[in-house]
């Protein structure tokens, strides 16, 4: 039956399709068509005999996925890929903050903006949570790149009072006045399609009274938290020093009201019981970013102690500690690391991380992550040698043969992004 006026699809789109549901399992069609409404939302997954009212685009033997989510990326990192110049601490001052620096200029700026953006909707990642500069101009390029492509990101600009290059210093005040500015002009743009995230990159480059205005700023405008925790011994050993008032690495965060349902931590290698007690509690969320915890030696992120108390876990690209911004090769690692810690996670599960899973952290699974019937249709198209007839050769190819499940297609709210 042709559909109505009322539920007519704006974009149909036929191949094999495998989804994650917000009610738990993965959902897998060999062959069906997913169709997409006027306001850009899923209407629903149909036989090909169901659609034959519609203009449908033949994908086959394409594999349709929802867009991948993105929960740790570095903008100002996306032209240092591959510097190992050492462990983090040394990494950073070496490689990281020297190109940092580079982003109080416009013009680079607004070029690395563009090419990130590219690498993203190339790599089929259509949600992001992104770290900016310390400068304020830079943040503003890339919100306005993003708002232009129509990526869906929630970005901050990253706050830094002490304990870097002076380039890149930016006074309490000064990186507060600026964080409720952008606040202003660009959270909830396009129906929520961007958002601010308070941004403090870690306890050891932040003051207690940055820390305490940003925990105030996430409460006062219930904004995403974003931030680093436990990434290597050295870094927590420097940030308890810097915090002697706080019982541990997790406690400075928690002081300062920035521990909460809207936290996204990334890294937490080095969680004690006590801290995935306390994650538990509040409610706060983790950002997985396996390759760049091998890349750095920084140590093997436990998934276990997550999964058994049920906190939200998605995957990090975590570019350029992470050496590149596929989250395909994020799940491969992700699998890697959970086999060499004598806990294998399944690739359904490793897919849901790196779609539904990612949208939880970042608070929009409401919106994205999975598709179902009236989320947005962000989606991606991923090349196949041939149509898989089951749901473990699909995932089988889609997470540990990113040479031949390429992403040829990247869709949100039903728009070809790339």
């Amino acid at each position: 039956m042709a559909p109505s006026e009322a539920d007519a699809a704006r974009l149909s789109v036929r191949g094999a399709i495998v989804t994650p549901l917000a009610a738990g399992g993965t959902s897998f069609y060999s062959d069906a068509v997913m169709r997409v409404g006027a306001d850009g939302r899923v209407l629903g997954i149909v036989s090909p005999r169901e659609a034959r009212g519609d203009v449908v685009h033949d994908l086959r033997p394409g594999l349709i996925v929802p867009g991948f989510v993105d929960a740790h990326v570095h903008y100002p990192q996306t032209r240092i890929i591959g510097k190992a110049t050492g462990p983090l601490l040394t990494w950073l001052q070496e490689s990281v903050f020297p190109e940092e620096a580079r982003f109080r200029r416009a013009a680079y700026a607004e070029a690395v903006a563009g090419e990130m953006i590219d690498r993203m909707l190339a790599a089929g990642t259509t949600t992001a949570a992104i770290y900016s500069s310390s400068s304020s101009r830079a943040t503003e390029v890339l919100f306005e790149r993003l708002a232009d492509r129509g990526m869906r990101a929630v970005l901050g600009l990253t706050l830094m009072d002490r304990a870097c290059p002076k380039p890149l210093l930016v006074p309490q005040a000064h990186a507060l006045r600026e964080s409720r500015r952008l606040v202003r002009r660009y959270h909830g743009h396009d129906r929520g399609r961007l958002r601010f995230a308070v941004t403090p990159r870690f306890a050891p480059s932040s003051t207690r009274a940055l820390l305490d205005g940003a925990g105030r700023l996430a409460n006062d405008e219930g904004l995403i938290v974003q931030t680093h925790v436990a990434e290597t011994k050295e870094e927590e050993r420097i940030a308890r020093r810097a915090h002697p008032y706080a019982t541990s690495y997790l406690d400075i965060y928690d002081r300062a009201g920035l521990l909460g349902p809207r936290t996204v931590l990334a890294h937490a290698i080095h969680f004690t019981r006590r801290d995935h007690e306390l994650v538990r509690q509040r409610g706060a969320k983790i950002a997985h970013c396996p390759d760049s915890n091998a890349f750095l030696g920084s140590g093997r992120m436990k998934l276990a102690p997550f999964r058994a108390r049920g906190i939200a876990v998605g995957l990090g690209s975590d570019v350029a500690a992470g050496r590149s911004f596929s989250l395909q090769r994020a799940m491969a690692h992700a699998y890697d690391t959970a086999l060499a810690l004598g806990a294998p996670v399944a690739p359904a599960e490793l897919l849901r991380m790196a779609t539904l899973g990612g949208a939880e952290v970042l608070s929009c699974a409401d919106v994205t992550g999975s598709l179902e019937p009236g989320k947005d249709a962000d989606f991606v198209v991923v090349a196949l040698r041939s149509a898989p007839a089951t749901l473990d050769e699909a995932l089988a190819t889609l997470v540990f043969d990113s040479d031949a499940a390429r992403v040829l297609r990247s869709y949100v709210r039903g728009v070809r992004l790339g």
